[in-house]
Order: structure tokens, then C-alpha cells, then sequence
């Protein structure tokens, strides 16, 4: 995990020895960081927390000369509204088939 820290491929927020945040670049390829695994403790869900975390995760990436990149479901307005306040725009849909 800290060679994960260390390269800037996981981010993450600890407040008296408690994740509250948590985010990691799963890929990274053609000037790309997609980003994966975005988690705010659930009890802090709802206080603003995850915007300003995502927000200084996108800064970092883009700071070292990449594009961040994300998925999120569709029905996950949460997480779709706070993407949004970090000026992430819908580029494309991608479905899984399960079989």
C-alpha cells in the first residue's frame, strides 16, 4: 500500500487512525489515470467530504500531465453529483454483459 501511496496511484484521508476517504488509479495508460474504488466512511456521507477529496485526487493527476478518468453507474446520483462539482463530464457509456 505505501509503494501504491508513494507513486500517486491511491490517495486517501485518515483522521485519528480512520479512513474517511479513500480513492485509487486502477489504470494508467496514454496519458490516461482512471480513477476506481472512491469511498467516503459512511458516516460522513452527505457533509461534503467527497468533493474536495475527488477534487484534490484530480488535481494531483492532472498536475503530473494526465487525464483522470472515472466510471460511476448510472443510478448512483451521489456519486455521479459530486463528479460533477469536480467538473467530470459524461464522454461516453460503457455497458457490462454479464453471461
Amino acid at each position: 500500500m505505501r509503494s501504491l501511496v508513494d507513486t500517486g496511484r491511491a490517495f486517501g484521508i485518515v483522521e485519528a487512525g480512520e479512513v474517511v476517504f479513500k480513492a485509487d488509479v486502477g489504470a494508467i495508460g496514454h496519458g490516461v489515470a482512471q480513477i476506481q474504488g472512491v469511498w467516503v466512511h459512511p458516516r460522513l456521507r452527505g457533509r461534503g467530504l467527497a468533493a474536495p477529496a475527488m477534487a484534490a485526487v484530480t488535481n494531483r493527476i492532472v498536475r503530473a500531465g494526465r487525464v483522470a478518468s472515472l466510471y460511476v453507474n448510472d443510478f448512483n446520483a451521489p456519486a455521479l453529483a459530486t463528479y460533477r462539482r469536480c467538473g467530470y463530464t459524461e464522454r461516453g457509456v460503457f455497458t457490462s454483459v454479464l453471461y
